[in-house]
């Protein structure tokens, strides 16, 4: 089978050899795959799988099961979204059947494919990691992203009012459309921010550039979930503010957790999430889809940084639709 590889900066269709479908897996015919970040950083050489992943990319695809192994309630034909730490951008995928949820009635695969890694990242880090109380107050560096998309619509889905660090007065508008409260443009005066604070809880994927910021902006008790380094790995901080507010510092990464952690992930996110889909208080925000063809000019626009929501592959165009 053939799956997308990092190739000296580039992203290359290449054979690869097909897994076996052992016990407690399923086997899933890709239609569609999640652009994440992630993927951008291995295709540069920078950010390899974790031990025993697939080299392929892909963190997140949508597809139909047509391999079912010895333990799995999954059958085939069943229509399935996939959290996977690597291998999703390929002509098909042995996954572990815990870590495959149901499609959402309504949505197609194509939109399906964007929803697993993003949707598990912010409910992972707001309502597990933070511990995030209804009332409690939210700011989310990088809002129009496709994390921020997802954890916008979580946080007003579940009563916590939130605001937004963004690139552009219409990113700001997008994100006020899906329920953020407001929010500033980085490029003219993150210090407004102080303005809506403090917040409970910022989920943060710059990291360094706004170190000193979010702890100047965290209320007491506080949680700074730091899940990216946009903006650099090193910083000054305050440690007089960590120790007086009682600030806490939580480092997040999804892709190397275990696949028990990740299968409870996924089953809490099936019994407190997936139902907003079908009562229409969340969804998917595809902004555009690319063939495969066009596979490297789908990972310059998320480079780009100029996509509100995702960016979505389409492997099997038939299929996903």
């Amino acid at each position: 089978m053939k799956a997308l590889q990092g190739v000296e900066g580039r992203a290359e269709w290449l054979e690869q050899p097909a897994l076996a479908c052992d016990v407690g897996q399923i086997r899933v015919k890709v239609a569609a795959a999640g652009l994440n970040r992630a993927d951008l950083l291995q295709r540069a050489g920078l950010y390899p799988p974790p031990p025993g992943a697939s080299q392929a990319l892909g963190l997140e695809c949508a597809g139909v099961v047509t391999e079912v192994g010895p333990g799995s309630t999954w059958a085939v034909g069943d229509r399935v979204c996939c959290l996977l730490a690597g291998g999703g951008m390929a002509e098909e995928v042995v996954v572990d059947a815990r870590h495959a949820l149901p499609v959402p009635e309504g949505l197609s695969l194509a939109e399906a494919a964007g929803v697993p890694e993003v949707y598990a990242t912010a409910w992972l880090n707001l309502f597990q990691l933070a511990g995030l109380k209804p009332g409690e107050r939210v700011l989310l560096h990088a809002g129009a992203s496709g994390v921020g998309s997802a954890a916008i619509q979580l946080c007003k889905a579940f009563g916590n009012p939130c605001w937004v660090s963004v690139g552009s007065a219409e990113r700001l508008a997008y994100c006020e459309a899906l329920g953020a409260q407001g929010g500033v443009l980085r490029s003219e005066d993150l210090q407004a921010l102080r303005d809506f604070g403090p917040f409970d809880v910022i989920l943060d994927p710059v990291g360094g550039q706004y170190a000193a910021l979010n702890l100047e902006l965290l209320a007491q008790d506080g949680r700074w979930v730091n899940i990216g380094l946009m903006g650099g790995r090193e910083a000054r901080l305050d440690l007089a503010q960590v120790l007086g507010k009682r600030i806490q510092l939580i480092g997040s990464t999804l892709r190397n957790r275990d696949d028990r952690f990740k299968a409870e992930l996924l089953h809490d996110l099936q019994q407190q999430v997936w139902p907003l889909f079908g009562e229409g208080r969340i969804k998917p925000q595809l902004e555009r889809t690319f063939a495969l063809k066009d596979s490297e000019a789908a990972f310059e626009t998320l480079a780009s940084n100029q996509v509100n929501g995702k960016v979505v592959l389409l492997i099997d165009p038939e299929l996903a639709q």
